[in-house]
Order: structure tokens, then C-alpha cells, then sequence
């Protein structure tokens, strides 16, 4: 019942005709297969439950999985596992068991560290690829900040199946501190593991007038945040709030200072050095985050969907996955929401192959011909667009040198993403084209 309601919404959408393929729509609109898209929501919400070290979820899924695997059980022999049961199944795919908290770990940091502002620094004065970068660093460093302590961190993850290294670089005392964290591990979280591994060091050695560096503005934007009005927190984030809380209640200056990477400063050039080392060599950390396997979820979606794709449209869709064999992120239109809602339909319609020209008409015994209206050749898309005689100008003859010729018009609308295509828009709305 929802996928009738899911291809009546589609329809309306695209625009497109009651013949067209579902699944070819369904990519068209870039809104996937319902069946698909529960399983992607199954693995969001297991991934997070099975953070909470007692919910009673996790045990009851662990006996269903057990029942279900069970050979001599007769009443899931023939039945499909359920959504949260696969989800479930999922967990031990990774390295390492996902991080749990008996309550949310908002609620373990004191409110008086939430609500501290810790100081950060976020325009430091140089932009990224400066040549004199390094010279702007150090001219400021040595007049503004003379007797404070640099502190450099960074992270690197050099591919999806490598771990995430971390490093901490204290040059005046020739101090490193590196880690790597699990493969599941996103880059953010090592930056964040750095710069909570800087502020701990500091912190346990009271440190005081200390600065760190680090080119990771999301990290430093997320500790900056205000925690009350946030839909989801990295526990490290937190932890990092807190250390800056003991900090300033110990008297300890601490400060969070951003710089742009990759610019040849050279604590930071140094720091990102021993963080692409550490990948290999770093101590090595076991604690998973759901926050770094819930985009396992939208991989999946993305690869269920597309060998999903991949076989239907042997059987329907062939038109269409000729000019679109993949899956777009977005829909091309979303570029063109100022556009005539006529001329997207129309291109909508000739890419998915179903669109009301003499041809396609005739084939579904609507018209007695497939001529086309001037009465020079049949109704194609091409003669439509190139030929017919109705039409004062050829589309042809306003496309600009840069298209390689020759071309059809299956060619120009696979340049639905690029700005060619608002060529077309033009030349369906001043020819009011109505397919």
C-alpha cells in the first residue's frame, strides 16, 4: 500500500505519465525504495540503542537472532529476517564493540562545565595557502603570544579501511603523544581525541598559559556550541568542555586557536606528519561512537540501492539507466527550482523514456500514427527537437560550440547537472513544448 502511494507521489512530482518505471522515478527524485530506505532507519535506531549499556532491546534481538539462525526452527525457514534483527547482526561486523553509557552522557558532566566558555579563537589572522603563512605565524606568536606554550594537534585517516591517527606535538619540550583509533573511526574523532589528549596533558602537568593549534574548526565549533540546544553531542566533545572547566578552576590558561592546515606552518606541518605515523604506530584506542558508524547506515542505503538498480533495470527502466546509470546525491532539478514547473516535467519525461510525443503514443495505441504533426517524419524526441518543421529555429542552432558535436538529445539530457541543460529549458518554454 505505501509504494502505490510512494509512485502516486513520485508522479506527481516528475510530472511523469502513469506508464513510466517506478524505479527509474524513484532515482529520478532521488527518494529510494521504501523497503530500502526501513532498513536504513532499522540501522539508525539499533545503532543507537545498543549505546545504552541497559536497554532492554538489545537481549530480546540477541534471542531472536539465535531463534531465527536456528536450523530446526520451521516458522523462519521460509519468512524474511526482520529489519532490526539484520541491524542487530550488523554490530559484529565491526572491530570493536560500540562505546555504551548507562544515561546520556550529558547528564554525567556538571552543569557548570556545560555552561563554561571556554576561550577560542577562530580567525587567527591567516588564510589558507598564505605563501607567508609560516612567517605571519611566528611574527604573531613571538609578539602577542611570547610566553605562552604552542601545542599542535592533528588527525589523519589516510583511506575508509585504515584506523584514524592522532598526534599532540609540543615542540618546546619535545613532547609527542599519538594513538590511532578503530577503522569505524571518523576524522573528527581523532581530532577530537588529540585535542583532549593536549588539554589532559597540560591539565596533569599544570601547564599554565598553554595554546593549542589545531586545523580542525568543526571540532573547535562543537565545543563552542551551546550543549542545550544541540540534537547530538560527541561524548569526547564533552570530556574536552570538561578538562577546559578543571583548567580554568585550577588557574590554568588554556586556549583553542584555529589555523588553516596544509599551509606550511610548521607545528602544524609537523603534528600532521606524526599523525599520518601514528596511523600505524600510535597506541592503539578501543572505543567505538555511534556517531561514527551511523553514516553505515547511509553507505548501505547507497549500495542496497543501487545493486537494487543495478538488476531491476535489466527488466524496466533500460531508457533511463542509459543516461543515468548511477545514483545522484541530489535531484538535477534542485538547481532549477526558479524554472518552469512545464519544461522540468518535459525533460523529466524524456529522460525516464515516457513522454507524449506521436512515437510513444502511437506505441501505446493512443494515436492511429506516429507522424508528427508537420507531416515530415515521425514524432521522435530528436525530430521534435532538431527537425520539425514547426518550429522556427532548431534547438541545434542555439546550443553553444562548447557541446562536441554530433549530438542527439539522449546526449543533452544526460547534461542534466551541468548548465547546458538550461539550453533545453529555454527552448521548451519559447516553443511551449508540452510532451
Amino acid at each position: 500500500m505505501l509504494d502505490k502511494i510512494q509512485t502516486k507521489g513520485l508522479r506527481i512530482i516528475l510530472g511523469a505519465m502513469k506508464s513510466s518505471p517506478k524505479n527509474a522515478m524513484q532515482i529520478e527524485a532521488v527518494d529510494p525504495p521504501l523497503d530500502i530506505r526501513r532498513q536504513y532507519l532499522s540501522d539508525r535506531f539499533i545503532f543507537k540503542v545498543n549505546q545504552c549499556l541497559d536497554h532492554p532491546l538489545i537481549s530480546r534481538l540477541q534471542n531472536l537472532s539465535d531463534l531465527i539462525s536456528n536450523t530446526s526452527n520451521k516458522y523462519w525457514a521460509h519468512k524474511e529476517t526482520p529489519k532490526v534483527v539484520q541491524s542487530f547482526r550488523k554490530l559484529s561486523s565491526f572491530s570493536h564493540p560500540i562505546v555504551k553509557f548507562r544515561k546520556n552522557p550529558l547528564f554525567d558532566v556538571p552543569f557548570d562545565a556545560l555552561s563554561f566558555e571556554p576561550n577560542i579563537i577562530l580567525d587567527f589572522g591567516i588564510t589558507k595557502n598564505d605563501p607567508t603563512a609560516n612567517y605571519l605565524f611566528s611574527d604573531r606568536l613571538k609578539n602577542e603570544w611570547q610566553d605562552w606554550l604552542p601545542v599542535y594537534t592533528d588527525a589523519s585517516k589516510t583511506s575508509d579501511s585504515d584506523t584514524v591517527g592522532s598526534a599532540v606535538w609540543i615542540p618546546k619540550f619535545q613532547v609527542l603523544l599519538t594513538s590511532r583509533s578503530p577503522q569505524e573511526s571518523s576524522v573528527f574523532t581523532g581530532e577530537a581525541v588529540a585535542i583532549l589528549e593536549a588539554v589532559t596533558f597540560i591539565l596533569s602537568h599544570k601547564l599554565n598559559k598553554s595554546i593549542i593549534f589545531t586545523d580542525s574548526k568543526s571540532t573547535l565549533q562543537a565545543v563552542s556550541s551551546n550543549f542545550f540546544r544541540s540534537k547530538f553531542i560527541h561524548p569526547l566533545v564533552l570530556e574536552i568542555k570538561k578538562q577546559l572547566f578543571e583548567c580554568s578552576r585550577n588557574d590554568i590558561n588554556v586556549i583553542l586557536i584555529w589555523i588553516p592546515g596544509h599551509s606550511g606552518i610548521l607545528g602544524n606541518e609537523q603534528a600532521d606528519l606524526w599523525a599520518k605515523q601514528a596511523v600505524q604506530s600510535g597506541s592503539p584506542r578501543k572505543d567505538i561512537f555511534v556517531s561514527d558508524i551511523l553514516p553505515r547506515a547511509s553507505t548501505d542505503l547507497a549500495v542496497s540501492w543501487q545493486e537494487s538498480w543495478d538488476q531491476s533495470s535489466l527488466i524496466k527502466g533500460r531508457h533511463y539507466r542509459s543516461l543515468q546509470n548511477t545514483i545522484p546525491v541530489r535531484p538535477w532539478f534542485f538547481r532549477h527550482r526558479d524554472s518552469d514547473k512545464l519544461a522540468v516535467s518535459v525533460i523529466c519525461r524524456l529522460r525516464l523514456g515516457h513522454a507524449c510525443t506521436p512515437v510513444f503514443l502511437q506505441k501505446l495505441h493512443i494515436k492511429d500514427s506516429s507522424l508528427c504533426e508537420c507531416g515530415l517524419d515521425e514524432g521522435t524526441p530528436d525530430h521534435i527537437f532538431f527537425g520539425c518543421a514547426k518550429f522556427p529555429i532548431s534547438l541545434y542552432d542555439i546550443l553553444p560550440p562548447k557541446i562536441p558535436r554530433p549530438f542527439n538529445l539522449n546526449y543533452l539530457l544526460t547534461l542534466s547537472f551541468s548548465r547546458f541543460i538550461k539550453y533545453l529549458f529555454k527552448y521548451i518554454v519559447k516553443n511551449n513544448i508540452k510532451l
